[in-house]
């Protein structure tokens, strides 16, 4: 007589190969993001300041003309998008702002990180609790950086990929069991 040492009914509990691809390539994404906003949040200040001379400097070497027979400053035209874009990115890319943008960044992917985990158990708590981490990843630009381009276009990335990944694991869903 041979016992079941598993403690598992005969039941199969196997992986799909989908899931274990979406899994796989969450746990990189995850960890990628962790590392690389540790980086970011170190060099916060040396960030900030870099982006504060290339705006100044922006503003100055474009828009700004010397009038070559008159000794005055002249506007030479409008404002383009880039010196406006650069101005505000400026504005709200303080070294504190980095920083909290990327603390909050590390926490929504170590909660997708769980959940892919979770995932990869086939537990579906997991699913939601990945839902909730790629929401939060959306959301952090926009409440640090404020309702701008600027934070849309922060937020765009992590979205899109986060979104199409929720979709993917939606199809895996009934492989996941409670």
């Amino acid at each position: 007589m041979e016992s079941n040492l598993n403690g598992f009914d005969n039941e199969d509990h196997t992986r799909p190969t989908l899931l274990t691809v979406l899994c796989i390539l969450s746990f990189i994404g995850s960890s990628w993001l962790i590392l690389t906003n540790i980086w970011a949040y170190g060099k916060a200040s040396k960030t900030a300041e870099m982006i504060s001379v290339v705006s100044k400097r922006e503003m100055n070497d474009s828009t700004f003309q010397k009038d070559s027979t008159k000794t005055k400053v002249t506007r030479k035209n409008h404002p383009l998008f880039g010196e406006k874009m650069m101005s505000s990115v400026a504005k709200i890319m303080t070294a504190d702002n980095i920083r909290k943008n990327a603390a909050g960044t590390i926490l929504s992917a170590l909660i997708t990180l769980f959940g892919a985990l979770l995932m990869w158990w086939q537990k579906r708590k997991g699913f939601y609790i990945y839902i909730a981490g790629t929401l939060l990843g959306i959301v952090i630009p926009l409440y640090f950086y404020g309702v701008n381009m600027t934070s849309i276009g922060i937020s765009f990335f992590p979205g899109f990929f986060g979104l199409v990944f929720i979709s993917l694991y939606a199809l895996n869903f009934k492989s996941l069991v409670k």
